[in-house]
């Protein structure tokens, strides 16, 4: 598993299991995970920001974030350790927060070797190296069993996986499959099904998929593909199509699952945004794109480009019919320029991530927390937070029975 892998699955435990109910083996044998996990997301949303000093606002954004009041003062903590963050005050009694987060990197490799660094237990390094294979492919549930824990680790492990969606059980062609929703772009059973069938190569060309995001179909890392072939006419990959000055150009892209209806939007406008630039890169009819991660920061920063081009009325008509921008008319050619709405400008960091580390932890950014951190007057009260239920977490047999060992254990110091 490549380092900064782990702090990835880190943020995805965490997000799969910010709203369920409180249940303890998650917060003994993943304890760890969940911190690191909790720092990345908050350390995500302070990307841009130069410094806080309305604590309230923090906590409230944080309180969005799943990460409650007792806690901030924790993750904090681990983000001084890799110096993202610099506490003017005390951690006890703040009086400002300097940040430093990288901006032009991702920042996951030193929140890896701090997860390292806090001995994660075996239960969690097997569950964080499990989650990472199958974003790749699925398990049989006997290869699930054979991750070095014992029976009841096991089970614990599965009981938190499953309560935060981040596996699922499914019987093809009369076999057992464990697979990752985050894995999944639409239909779960035709991707298990793509997968058992070609499952000596799937992994392999998720990972050329997940390096090379917005990939064009014409590339020679995937042309005449069978296996690519299979997974668009079942729908299992979705290709965007691009209309541009030189033809029509198909991208393809890594699935990614397990998003809110809202943030598939989202997600939908990335590939999109990303898919676009791609086709400067590839099949501009002048000059290509470079430098495709410049573009993408400078249409984030100035909302347009610096000088027009003819080809961008084409090039970008995609973005402009899902109203992520509209071209402009300059001179004897056209500039682009973005239309400013939080959805759009958090589509445009989805790009930027899915570009420069293949994968998309942004596309979680929760727009009330942002605007906790960066409005004026971010702290918008209570009202302002949507309502959620959050899923209690019932345990399976082994679980229930670690839990009340524990609290037997407990009992014996009870005079």
């Amino acid at each position: 598993m490549e380092q900064k892998n782990a702090a990835l699955r880190a943020q995805d435990f965490h997000e799969a299991l910010k709203e369920t109910t409180t249940f303890g083996p998650a917060e003994v044998y993943f304890e760890n995970t969940l911190l690191i996990g909790k720092a990345a997301t908050l350390a995500m949303h302070f990307k841009g920001l130069l410094y806080i000093d309305d604590i309230n606002s923090l906590k409230y954004a944080a309180a969005e974030l799943g990460i409650r009041g007792l806690e901030i003062q924790a993750v904090l903590r681990q983000l001084e350790i890799v110096d993202f963050i610099r506490v003017i005050g005390s951690i006890d009694d703040i009086k400002r927060i300097d940040i430093r987060v990288p901006e032009f990197r991702d920042g996951y490799e030193e929140l890896s070797i701090q997860w390292s660094n806090l001995n994660p237990t075996e239960t969690e390094q097997a569950g964080v190296l499990a989650l990472n294979n199958l974003l790749t492919l699925p398990m049989k549930e006997s290869e699930f069993a054979c991750l070095g824990l014992d029976s009841k680790d096991l089970a614990i492990l599965k009981d938190i996986m499953a309560a935060g969606q981040l596996i699922k059980t499914q019987a093809v062609s009369g076999e057992k499959l464990i697979y990752s929703p985050l894995a999944v772009d639409a239909n779960p059973l035709a991707y298990l099904q793509w997968t058992n069938k070609h499952s000596d190569k799937v992994a392999d060309l998720i990972k050329v998929l997940t390096n090379h995001q917005g990939l064009p179909l014409s590339s020679p890392l995937i042309s005449s593909n069978k296996v690519i072939e299979d997974a668009i006419l079942t729908g299992v990959l979705m290709p965007v199509e691009i209309q541009g000055a030189t033809g029509k150009n198909q991208f393809i892209f890594a699935p990614k699952g397990g998003l809110l209806p809202e943030e598939r939007i989202i997600m939908d406008k990335a590939r999109s945004i990303l898919a676009s630039v791609r086709y400067g890169q590839n099949f501009a009819a002048g000059r290509p794109i470079k430098y495709p991660r410049a573009i993408l920061q400078k249409l984030r920063d100035n909302k347009r480009f610096k000088s027009g081009h003819p080809d961008l009325y084409t090039q970008y008509s995609l973005l402009a019919e899902k109203l992520i921008g509209k071209p402009i008319q300059e001179g004897f050619g056209w500039n682009f320029e973005i239309i400013d709405t939080p959805e759009n400008m958090k589509a445009l960091d989805v790009a930027i991530d899915m570009l420069e580390i293949g994968e998309s932890p942004t596309a979680q950014i929760n727009l009330e927390a942002q605007k906790a951190l960066i409005g004026t007057h971010g702290y918008l009260g209570p009202t302002s937070a949507r309502p959620r239920l959050a899923s209690t977490i019932q345990g399976s047999a082994e679980t229930r029975a670690d839990i009340i060992q524990k609290m037997t254990q407990l009992a014996r110091g009870v005079l």
